[in-house]
């Protein structure tokens, strides 16, 4: 929703762009694409003069500045535009087979913008239509859309259920917003939704006396272990040589042409002498967080790019103690991981009371630069830009997302 500010601002001549995005997901947990969501960093809010220049800017910015590629890899970019800007033809500057662009739930529909609706429509253009509510005056938009978005907070369910048949009826592609919940995402699963967006998928849900996979654990136990700079090499080597699959897959990748080694790698021990314990640390983030196909893929991405942006952000405030500020972002959403609170889930591993605090309260070096990393990630208003810059904020951000996509795809490959 985009809130129009009647009382305007001076001009400033370097304005920086908070960038955000949230993942929209298919039943399988596969990435459909992402809603973008911008501030401006300069007033740090999300009211804006012009409704019509807002959504240039945010296409500018995406397309111009930042790159479509570098916010969304191959997936598609649900962008949100005014009527003024569908009337004025501008849709047309964007490529039809990237982006799906959303009709604000506060379009009045007449017969103009049927017309520019239908042309755009014919030629390949998707629409989504924001925050349906089945309301009697929206629903004349509903031919010209691909995706229809319901937001779980603003329509009870039941009226969901009793209005949906009739939107798959129409073939309407059926995207649920606001889903929080594991019991709002099997309802929207069990309803009709095709698609689905919320902190379901970057925020942990909890399954009440699920017991911890052993795999899951020791991976946990390693990565927490690897986070201590004393860490004691025979101490690493045991931890690993529990788990027969850890130990095969962590020798197995170690072996690979990726790492180039003059040779083979014969133990735990000899591979960390050989790599170090950093590369050692990298590849149990990955075996873990590739290794688990019951998992939403986007937590995956989320929990590498928040790894990587916390680690960086620490970096740039002076802290040396990288492994740290790495293992935070990581474990931000180890709740959803192990099926199970985070106060449960830290329990289970012997992680500093200085982590345990930044994860829990969000407290010290470590959980203040955690809280950034979360805030900006959600596009909060919230954010306070007096300690890090916009810009740097942005370029962090990106730069951690190219990091994770690369090296998730190095692992698959």
């Amino acid at each position: 929703m985009i809130e129009v500010e009647t009382k305007p601002r001076p001009a400033t001549a370097n304005a920086n762009v908070l960038v955000g995005r949230q993942p929209i997901c298919r039943a399988n947990n596969q990435t459909l694409g992402y809603e973008l969501l911008f501030r401006n960093s300069q007033v740090n809010e999300a009211v804006i003069q012009n409704p019509e220049q807002a959504t240039a800017q945010v296409i500018v910015n995406t397309f111009m500045e930042i790159g479509l590629e570098r916010m969304v890899g191959a997936s598609l970019a649900f962008i949100n535009v005014t009527r003024d800007f569908i009337l004025g033809d501008h849709c047309r500057s964007l490529p039809k087979d990237r982006v799906v662009l959303e009709i604000l739930e506060n379009t009045v529909p007449d017969a103009e913008l049927f017309r520019a609706l239908g042309e755009l429509h014919d030629v390949g253009y998707r629409f989504a239509l924001d925050d349906f509510t089945f309301k009697a005056e929206t629903k004349p938009l509903l031919p010209y859309c691909d995706y229809i978005k319901v937001d779980l907070r603003q329509v009870e369910r039941e009226q969901i259920s009793a209005e949906l048949p009739a939107l798959r009826r129409q073939k309407l592609k059926l995207l649920a917003e606001k889903v929080e919940t594991i019991d709002e995402y099997e309802y929207c699963k069990k309803t009709g939704f095709e698609y689905f967006q919320g902190y379901f998928f970057c925020r942990p849900h909890i399954v009440q006396g699920s017991k911890v996979p052993v795999n899951r654990l020791s991976l946990c136990r390693l990565l927490a272990k690897l986070q201590d700079p004393e860490i004691d090499m025979r101490e690493l080597e045991s931890i690993v040589g529990q788990d027969l699959s850890l130990s095969y897959k962590i020798l197995r990748y170690i072996n690979s042409a990726y790492v180039t080694l003059l040779k083979s790698v014969e133990s735990i021990g000899h591979a960390v002498r050989l790599v170090g314990t950093e590369h050692i640390r990298l590849l149990a983030s990955l075996i873990m967080l590739t290794s688990m196909d019951d998992k939403p893929k986007e937590l995956i991405y989320t929990s590498l790019i928040r790894a990587k942006m916390c680690e960086m952000l620490g970096v740039r405030e002076g802290y040396k103690n990288r492994e740290a500020f790495f293992t935070v972002g990581l474990f931000s959403a180890l709740d959803a991981f192990l099926d199970c609170s985070m106060k449960d889930a830290l329990e289970l591993l012997p992680l500093s009371q200085e982590i345990r605090d930044a994860l829990l309260l969000h407290r010290g070096p470590l959980g203040e630069v955690l809280q950034y990393v979360l805030t900006y990630e959600q596009a909060l208003d919230t954010l306070d830009l007096t300690r890090i810059q916009g810009d740097t904020l942005r370029n962090t951000y990106l730069d951690s997302i190219a990091w994770g996509n690369d090296l998730v795809s190095k692992l698959a490959s």
